[in-house]
């Protein structure tokens, strides 16, 4: 997806249609209109010496939201949520979070409370994702404890940010203490001939 406004374009998004065929589908979503672009993938295209031109419909926001036969077409190659989602733009509703960067979304949901967070997780594989980053929870980290060690840092690199967070102070001392052993005992073991 590209961000919003780019071009004008509120949504760009390209896919192969479902099995078996191997068409190739394009939709874009202006601040006016919906594109929709359909390349026919057949055998007698695949020749090198052929060009495919797609078939268009251009449509208004309007005429969109009436067109059941689009409607259809959108859900068949690119699922429900799409369909959902492009009803919403051609409404004037947009959801500006989605756009924004993965890097921005985690610095954002770094503020959120702990609950929220799982919450969210919930919702869809996106945001599931998201929620799970070693860099939300190195963001959670730093945000809830006074001091980070570099003997803290490496044990994270390991263990993970999310498994640091959620082990209590007592555990994790002892914690760092067992891998700094263990880091120490292979670097000796190393350096015997």
């Amino acid at each position: 997806m590209k961000p919003l406004f780019e071009n004008g374009e509120l949504l760009s998004v390209s896919e192969q249609a479902p099995s078996p065929s191997k068409d190739f589908v394009n939709m874009v979503v202006t601040l006016n209109h919906v594109i929709w672009r359909y390349w026919k993938i057949s055998p007698h295209c695949l020749k090198s010496d052929t060009s495919v031109a797609p078939t268009e419909t251009k449509e208004s926001h309007e005429d969109f939201i009436h067109d059941l036969d689009l409607h259809s077409e959108v859900k068949r190659v690119f699922g429900e949520h799409m369909l959902v989602y492009v009803k919403e733009l051609c409404t004037g509703h947009f959801d500006y979070f989605v756009r924004l960067s993965n890097s921005l979304q985690i610095l954002i949901m770094s503020y959120m409370e702990l609950e929220d967070i799982a919450s969210l997780s919930q919702t869809n594989r996106h945001f599931h994702q998201l929620c799970n980053t070693e860099q939300l929870w190195e963001h959670i980290v730093e945000s809830h404890c006074d001091t980070i060690t570099p003997e803290m840092k490496l044990f994270a690199g390991e263990v993970g940010w999310k498994h640091v967070f959620f082990t209590n102070k007592l555990q994790l001392r002892a914690q760092i203490r067992r891998h700094q052993k263990r880091a120490l005992f292979a670097s000796a073991s190393n350096d015997q001939p």
